[in-house]
């Protein structure tokens, strides 16, 4: 009879034990469930945030920005020729004057591509 009563002690108590193990298992599957939707939450603000980023950092945007603390577009520069002397650029406003950046798109060294 006591080795009986021991079996089914034995029994009880690893049931119990597997009761509790499993009880721990279903809550830590709730958390990594909830954890898993916060993950998700937090990447779709980052990416939002990424996209406002994306729009303040346009040149429009920009330009818009600039314009409205009061800065105005900057004059064409002006280089001096050492060999002659000769002031280029400025007011010719980026028109073609010789200068390297100052042609049309199309062309590369005063040829059309």
């Amino acid at each position: 009879m006591p080795f009986v009563l021991l079996v089914l002690a034995l029994l009880g108590g690893a049931l119990v034990v597997l009761l509790a193990l499993r009880t721990v298992l279903t809550e830590d599957a709730f958390e990594i469930g909830e954890l898993q939707r916060e993950n998700r939450e937090f990447s779709h603000e980052q990416q939002r945030l990424q996209e406002l980023v994306v729009q303040a950092e346009s040149p429009d945007a920009l330009a818009r920005q600039a314009e409205e603390l009061g800065m105005v577009p900057g004059e064409a520069p002006q280089f001096i020729d050492t060999r002659t002397g000769e002031v280029r650029g400025g007011d010719e406003g980026g028109a073609d004057s010789g200068l390297p950046g100052t042609g049309d798109p199309g062309e590369v060294d005063g040829e059309a591509r």
